[in-house]
């Protein structure tokens, strides 16, 4: 655990440095200058021989490095001119990783492991995305959302970053104490004076303190993640000595030599040391120096904004300015480790160190912080390190930044606050102002601020998603997060399409993550993200990956009908859905442990729905078309088709979408569903049935299913035999051929010559035989469209379309449907077997078939309308009189 503000390296803590003076620091300086500037390539020691390559070996390095890296940028430059946008195809490719990586480490204890990894995946992302900005020409069309989408990766990689660092701390701090009164803090220190040992104390036992620390250590590596693109960081290169204010005293140097100077080096500071341009405030320091020094200043508090506080040091010596270096030391907490080492045996003792008199330099710094006359940049520097926000505030910028300062003065406060208490100082301390502790902080209240702010650049920067989500992280409300991440669902889409998966992804991990830990108390709200979540990617056609996000839903029947709905939106998706790819995805399904029965079923249900009131052709002899929607309904029933065990279902949807064309006339279409369903079904059925329950006799929807089937096919078969029969009929009876015509019209009047003759009996015998041929064939016919359409009118166990057991509910859906079939169906099938019969002069079965439909057995006469039985009666009628012309008794 890093403490609060002890960010230095060993080298740089070890002394103290109080009250510098201009001997002291050119000590530093030449002492320093081994350590800091040895081998840092860029800074150049005046007078320090640098050994060199020879100038053509670096010639030959530089042409392969900048042949390589040119056949690189080429490589990159193609991708960017052929995407549309440029990375995002590589960057879908984290939904793929983020599956592997949740698979992989789904021990509980493996949690924060998979948390470093989804920040590992979405950093390789966005150093990629940025090596190809970097290269595209500036102002490239295709570059602002490739640049949007790496800062949202990147804001997705420091969000990842924050998970692991604060939860992990959260989750073992609840097997301790998460706070504990200051005398108990102190028990243990024994009467001693080290503020670095009491700091340790209170951070291990005071979890407010702590994870506040963690938040400035993100927010610190958040800000050194991106230093180096700053102009910042390219401090160093301005100079090549170790001289402050060179430009000064040059002009200083030539003035007391006598020779000329410039106008611009008129009223210049006469002394050189470091509180001159203070002290002499009519005078000032050369404007490159005071360029120079404001370079220095922005990036001296850059390096401290990165936590990068021995850089800040080093930075100050390299640009000439040691005291500045030292000023940054006074903030450190004393520690003298002889105090716990009194009984060493080789009498020796440990330096110091940190300042034992911290309290002194705090309240001088804090003074200097409200000295209007410093610049803004150098009191932000001091503000930093006395806690001072008032004077830190205006140099942060964005939301992070004003994160970072108010968190830093809250736990400058808090340590200080502790240490005055505690610690046994033996002298009198100094009393800081009263606006020092009157800075009450804490987390809820420095977000209030912030979202308070009248900077409207600050407050929309904390109204976006990523800083939300990072907010209720930090605040710990883990509740209040879902909620609001579900509340973002229920909105309008506000981000673009190749950006909003990328949201959704870290919600839903992030729901998975707290369930995991024991965070998210509210499943609702972790399945309505995680819903959303995969009906993404099934958008984005990664729909292999959405059975395992799936099997995440605690309940059930969501498990259902959610992977049901991602079926239904490939289906739709999809021209053309093959069998092989329905099959793998249920297999996908079948291995996560869902219900893939329940979800096959749930898809063809939603698939073949035809709405809820279907329209009824009265008039059977009407054929409707079949339109494509149709045939994608009658493909859907493929679903069911993967597995023997769903035949009861396939055989139940194909009833419910047959009924349904059978009452619009869309014969085609029943027809194609009828194919589509195998014709060992019912035996399978059967099977299955009595080798799991050792019954023969089927459950009874099964059983009405089978019969529906039935009456179907045997409504189907005839019909088919109706339309064979009538096409041979009317259509396919042998005619005589022209040249018989011709010559029975010409026999009268001249006579045949003998080859006319022979020619014609050939031809009336060719005729007789084609006629002959055609009557068999008629009468095979007619006797079989007679057998199937009376199959329809005598289907046994209570009729056609009609169960032979009742059900407890009289009046669904589907009985309604098969009572109008029935009324339809069967009046149409009497007409049609009343046209054969009269057609083939079988007059006498056309009257019996009157005693089958006023039969009380079968009752067909209760399923006709008048119209219907005046239309049969007619065919009656004229069959009675046929038969009495021909003298036959009916």
């Amino acid at each position: 655990m890093k403490l609060s503000l002890e960010k230095s390296s060993n080298m740089m803590g070890a002394v103290s440095l109080a009250s510098p003076n201009r001997h002291t620091m050119s000590l530093m300086s030449e002492d320093l200058s081994h350590t800091i500037f040895e081998g840092d390539p860029t800074f150049t020691r005046i007078g320090l021989g640098v050994q060199r390559k020879a100038l053509d070996e670096t010639r030959v390095d530089l042409t392969v490095n900048n042949l390589s890296r040119k056949k690189h940028n080429e490589e990159l430059m193609s991708i960017l001119l052929e995407e549309e946008v440029p990375g995002v195809e590589n960057v879908l490719e984290l939904f793929e990783s983020f599956l592997q990586t949740f698979q992989s480490y789904c021990a509980e204890h493996q949690v924060f492991n998979q948390c470093a990894e989804y920040e590992s995946k979405c950093g390789e992302q966005v150093t990629a995305l940025h090596r190809l900005i970097q290269i595209a020409p500036q102002g490239h069309s295709k570059l602002a959302q490739a640049q949007e989408l790496e800062q949202e990766l990147r804001l997705e990689r420091d969000t990842w970053r924050l998970v692991a660092s604060i939860y992990q701390d959260r989750l073992n701090s609840e097997f301790q104490d998460s706070e504990m009164e200051s005398e108990e803090i102190w028990s243990g220190l024994d009467d001693a004076t080290s503020e670095d040992d009491l700091v340790r104390q209170l951070y291990d036992k005071n979890a407010t303190i702590r994870q506040a620390q963690l938040v400035v250590d993100w927010l610190e590596q958040r800000a050194a993640d991106v230093y180096h693109n700053s102009h910042y960081s390219q401090m160093e290169f301005y100079g090549d000595a170790v001289t402050g204010w060179e430009n000064t005293l040059h002009s200083l140097t030539s003035k007391k030599r006598g020779l000329s100077t410039d106008n611009v080096e008129q009223n210049l500071v006469t002394q050189m040391d470091p509180d001159a341009p203070n002290r002499e405030q009519s005078r000032r320091l050369h404007p490159l120096d005071k360029e120079d020094e404001m370079r220095l200043l922005r990036s001296v508090f850059a390096r401290l904004r990165c936590g990068q506080l021995d850089e800040a040091q080093q930075l100050c010596f390299r640009a000439g300015q040691p005291f500045r270096a030292a000023i940054l030391e006074g903030w450190k907490l004393f520690h003298d480790p002889n105090m716990k080492t009194r009984t060493d045996v080789a009498n020796t003792k440990e330096s110091p160190s940190g300042n034992p008199y911290r309290d002194i330099w705090k309240t001088m710094t804090w003074k200097e912080c409200e000295n209007v006359e410093l610049s803004v940049e150098e009191r932000s520097i001091l503000a930093l390190l006395c806690g001072h926000l008032k004077s830190l505030l205006p140099a942060c910028r964005s939301w992070e930044d004003q994160l970072w300062a108010h968190l830093r003065a809250m736990i400058d406060h808090c340590v200080e606050k502790e240490l005055r208490r505690c610690v046994n100082y033996k002298r009198q301390l100094q009393v800081l102002p009263d606006e020092y502790w009157n800075q009450q902080l804490t987390i809820e209240s420095i977000f209030s601020a912030l979202a308070a702010s009248r900077d409207k650049t600050l407050v929309v920067q904390g109204r976006d998603q990523y800083r939300i989500i990072q907010r209720y992280l930090i605040m710990d409300d883990v509740d209040g997060l879902l909620e609001e991440m579900s509340s973002w669902l229920n909105k309008g889409d506000s981000w673009s399409v190749h950006l909003r998966p990328h949201m959704l992804r870290l919600m839903a991990h992030l729901a998975l993550f707290f369930r995991r830990i024991g965070r998210g108390s509210s499943d609702d709200l972790i399945g309505s993200v995680l819903e959303a979540y995969v009906l993404q990617l099934v958008n984005l056609g990664r729909t292999d990956l959405a059975a395992v996000y799936v099997g995440q839903l605690p309940l059930p029947e969501d498990q259902i009908r959610l992977y049901a709905q991602c079926l239904v939106m490939v289906e739709e998706q999809q021209e053309s859905c093959e069998d092989a790819e329905r099959e793998r995805l249920l297999s996908l399904a079948h291995e996560v442990g869902l219900d893939v029965n329940a979800i096959a079923k749930q898809v063809v249900i939603s698939l073949c729905s035809q709405g809820d009131n279907i329209q009824h052709v009265s008039d059977a002899s009407l054929q409707m078309a079949t339109s494509a929607e149709d045939e994608r309904r009658i493909r859907s029933l493929s679903w069911l088709l993967m597995d023997s065990s769903m035949r009861s279902q396939l055989l139940i949807q194909a009833n419910t979408l047959m009924r349904g064309y059978l009452l619009r006339r869309q014969i085609e279409a029943v027809k194609l569903t009828f194919k589509l369903i195998p014709p060992d079904t019912l035996s399978v059925l059967s099977e299955l049935w009595e080798s799991r329950t050792g019954l023969r006799d089927l459950p009874t929807e099964v059983e009405a299913a089978a019969r529906e089937y039935l009456s179907i096919q045997a409504y189907i078969d005839a019909l088919d035999a109706f339309q064979e029969w009538f096409t041979r009929f009317h259509h396919a009876k042998p005619k005589k051929t022209e040249i018989s015509v011709q010559q029975q019209r010409g026999a009268a009047s001249a006579q045949l010559s003998f080859t006319e003759n022979i020619l014609k009996e050939q031809h009336l015998k060719q005729h007789q035989v084609e006629v002959l041929r055609w009557q068999a064939a008629v009468d095979s016919l007619t006797q079989s469209v007679i057998d199937k359409l009376y199959n329809v009118l005598l289907f046994p166990d209570g009729g056609w379309m009609a169960d032979s057991a009742p059900f407890e509910d009289q009046d669904t859906p589907r009985q309604q449907q098969q009572q109008l079939l029935r009324q339809t169906c069967i009046p149409h099938a009497a007409l049609l077997l009343c046209n054969v019969l009269t057609s083939t002069n079988r007059h006498s079965q056309c009257l019996e078939l009157a005693n089958v439909i006023a039969s009380d057995q079968q009752s067909l006469y209760k399923v006709c309308s008048a119209e219907q039985l005046t239309q049969l009666t007619k065919h009656l009628r004229q069959s009675y009189v046929r038969l009495l012309d021909l003298g036959e008794t009916p």
